[in-house]
C-alpha cells in the first residue's frame, strides 16, 4: 500500500489518536473549508443520501462583502436539492441590486448606468434567473439546507495534516476545544480557499498571472438608504483621479471602496488614516461625519488556475484550483460547478453504480472551465489592470457561465470539432452540454427538462417515438435503480423548436443525462440494437470503460 502524507497549517508528523470530538472511524467524504463552495459540495451529497463531514477552521462564515451575483447554471443545481426559492427569497427582501454605475461620486451624479450581464432573462434557456444576494445570505441558505440533509457541517475544526493510502485519506483536526482526532475518509474535497494548504502541502503548482494587480481596500460603515434609493445598483465605479470601485452590503449600511496600485510607486504604508478618510469621502460624496471607517487590507489579485484538480482520493475545488479577477462575477459560480461537477461523478460511484475510474472524468472536465473562466474575467481588466493582457476574444457572460461544454465522447459523428463554449441558445443536446431546457407544463413554465433529472440518477430522454429506448433502459436497469427515463412530448405550445429537434434527434433519437444535467450520449436516430448500443453507452457514462455494466437490482 503506497503512503504518503501532507501537511496542512504547517503542521507535521504521525497522525495522534483521537482524543476529543466525536467518534468517527470512517466517513465517504470528508470537505476541507466551509465557505459557499465546500457547503455547496456538502449540500449536493448529503441530498443524494451521501453523508458528508465538513472542517472549517474559522468559528463561523465571513461576514467580508464577496460575491453578490449567482448565474442561472449555478440556481439550477440548488434547484436541483431544493434550495433555490429559499435563495430567491433572501432576494426578494432586498432592494433591486443589478445595474452598475459610472459615478462622480456614489451621493453624486451618474455618468452612465447600465443593467448588469447577469440580470438577462434567462427564461428561454434556464427554468433558473440569476440571483443577486451576497455570499454570506447564501451560504446561510446552503448551510441550513445541508444540515437538514444530515451533513456534519464542523465549524472552529481545523486540518492539521493528512496522509493518503490507496483506500483512503486519514486527516488529523483539531477541534474547536483544541483537541485532536483523525478522520478517515474514502475521498477528501479540498475547498479551502486561494492559499490552500492542501494544495500546497501536495505540491501543485499554479499556471497564470500570481498577480495582477494590488488592491488597496478601506471598509466602511455608512447609511447609504437615501443615496441608494431608486437606484438599482449593485457596484458603482468613479472616474480619475482615483478610478475608485465601490461595493456595498445590500442592507446599504456598510461597504467597500478599492482602488489599484503599484507598490513600485506607492508603499501601502502611504494609505494613513488620513488618506483613507480623505478617499473614502471622494468616493462616497460624503463628509467624514457621515461614515466610520472599517477594517482596512491590500490584497493581490491573481488570475490562475492550478496545474492538478487531483492527486490520488484528494480533489480540490474552488479558489483552491482558480483565482479570478472579480470582473463579471465569475469567481464562486465556478468554484460551486466544481463541486457539481465532482459530487455528481463520487454519488454514482458511492452507491456502487459507478466504476471510480468515472472521477479520472473531473479535471479534464473542470480544468478547462476554469482556465477559460480565468482568462476572461482577466479581458475584462484590460485597460483597467496594471500589467499587458493578451487580445483574445470577449465571450459574453452568458456563454462563460452557462453555456460551456465538457469533453465527452458520445458516439455522434454530428458533435464533432465543437467550442469549449458558445451562446446557450445555440446548443443542441451535442454530447457534454448542458440537457437543454424546455418547458413542459403549465403557462408559468415552471418545470423544465432539466427537472427530469432527479436524486443524482441518470435520465434516458427519448424522442415521441423513441419507446424501444426506453425499453432497453428498462432492460439495462429493471428497477430503476441508477437510470430513470423520460419522453419528450412531441410539441410544445408557443414554443419555435421541436423538443426533439431543440436536443438534436429526431423522433426516434434519445439522449443519455448524466446527474449534473450534462448529456452524456446521444443517439440522434433508431439504431437496430437498443439494447447493445445503449449498454455501451451506459457503461462508458459510469466509468466502467473495460466491464460491463454492474447488475444493480
Amino acid at each position: 500500500m503506497s503512503d504518503s502524507s501532507a501537511a496542512a497549517d504547517g503542521a507535521d508528523g504521525e497522525l495522534a489518536p483521537v482524543t476529543t470530538g466525536p467518534p468517527q472511524a470512517r466517513v465517504p467524504v470528508l470537505i476541507v473549508g466551509g465557505s459557499i463552495v465546500g457547503a455547496s459540495a456538502a449540500l449536493f451529497l448529503a441530498a443524494r443520501g451521501i453523508t458528508p463531514v465538513l472542517v472549517e477552521k474559522h468559528p463561523a462564515v465571513s461576514t467580508r462583502l464577496r460575491a453578490k451575483l449567482f448565474y442561472p447554471r449555478t440556481m439550477e443545481a440548488y434547484r436541483s436539492v431544493g434550495a433555490d426559492q429559499d435563495v430567491y427569497a433572501v432576494q426578494r427582501r432586498l432592494p433591486q441590486a443589478d445595474h452598475a454605475a459610472v459615478v462622480d461620486s456614489l451621493a453624486g451624479p451618474e455618468l452612465r448606468r447600465w443593467p448588469l450581464p447577469a440580470a438577462a432573462d434567462f427564461s428561454a434557456v434556464s427554468p433558473c434567473q440569476s440571483a443577486f444576494v451576497k455570499q454570506a445570505d447564501l451560504e446561510e441558505v446552503v448551510r441550513a439546507h445541508a444540515r437538514a440533509a444530515g451533513a456534519d457541517l464542523r465549524f472552529g475544526h481545523r486540518l492539521l495534516d493528512l496522509r493518503r493510502h490507496e483506500d483512503e485519506v486519514v486527516a488529523r483536526i483539531r477541534g474547536a476545544d483544541g483537541g485532536t482526532y483523525t478522520v478517515a475518509a474514502d475521498y477528501l474535497l479540498a475547498a479551502d480557499g486561494n492559499g490552500s494548504a492542501v494544495r500546497e502541502g501536495l505540491g501543485i503548482g499554479r499556471s497564470g498571472i500570481p498577480v495582477a494587480a494590488h488592491v488597496m481596500e478601506v471598509g466602511f460603515e455608512a447609511d447609504l438608504r437615501r443615496v441608494l434609493d431608486g437606484r438599482p445598483l449593485a457596484l458603482a465605479y468613479t472616474g480619475p483621479p482615483d478610478h475608485a470601485f465601490l461595493a456595498w452590503d445590500p442592507a446599504h449600511d456598510r461597504g467597500t471602496v478599492s482602488v489599484m496600485f503599484d507598490p513600485a510607486v506607492t508603499d501601502p504604508s502611504a494609505f494613513g488614516d488620513r488618506w483613507r478618510r480623505d478617499f473614502v469621502s471622494r468616493a462616497l460624496g460624503l463628509p467624514p461625519s457621515r461614515f466610520t471607517l472599517t477594517e482596512s487590507r491590500v490584497w493581490q489579485m491573481g488570475a490562475w488556475a492550478a496545474d492538478s484538480y487531483r492527486a490520488g482520493r484528494i480533489f480540490l475545488l474552488g479558489d483552491a484550483v482558480h483565482v479570478t479577477p472579480p470582473a463579471g462575477g465569475f469567481g464562486a459560480n465556478t468554484g460551486i460547478q466544481d463541486a457539481w461537477n465532482l459530487t455528481a461523478k463520487l454519488v454514482s460511484v458511492l452507491r456502487g453504480h459507478a466504476d471510480p475510474r468515472l472521477l479520472d472524468g473531473y479535471e479534464p472536465e473542470r480544468r478547462p472551465v476554469g482556465r477559460l473562466t480565468v482568462e476572461q474575467a482577466l479581458l475584462r481588466f484590460r485597460g483597467r489592470a496594471p500589467i499587458p493582457i493578451e487580445d483574445r476574444p470577449l465571450l459574453s457572460e452568458a456563454a462563460v457561465a452557462v453555456g460551456y461544454r465538457y469533453p465527452v465522447r458520445g458516439d455522434d459523428e454530428a458533435a464533432t470539432d465543437l467550442p469549449l463554449v458558445d451562446e446557450p441558445d445555440r446548443w443542441r443536446g451535442e454530447p457534454g452540454t448542458r440537457l437543454p431546457h424546455l418547458p413542459l407544463s403549465g403557462a408559468d413554465r415552471s418545470r423544465s427538462t432539466l427537472d427530469l433529472v432527479r436524486d443524482g440518477r441518470y435520465l434516458l430522454l427519448a424522442g415521441p417515438e423513441g419507446q424501444p429506448w426506453v425499453h432497453a433502459a428498462r432492460q439495462l436497469d429493471p428497477h430503476g435503480a441508477f437510470l430513470d427515463t423520460a419522453v419528450l412530448p412531441r410539441q410544445i405550445p408557443s414554443a419555435k423548436t421541436r423538443p426533439a429537434e431543440r436536443c438534436g434527434i429526431s423522433d426516434e433519437g434519445a439522449l443519455l443525462v448524466r446527474p449534473d444535467h450534462v448529456i452524456a450520449w446521444r443517439a440522434s436516430r433508431a439504431v437496430p440494437e437498443h439494447v447493445t448500443v445503449l449498454t455501451t453507452a451506459v457503461r462508458r457514462a459510469l466509468g466502467a470503460v473495460d466491464e460491463a455494466v454492474a447488475e444493480h437490482s
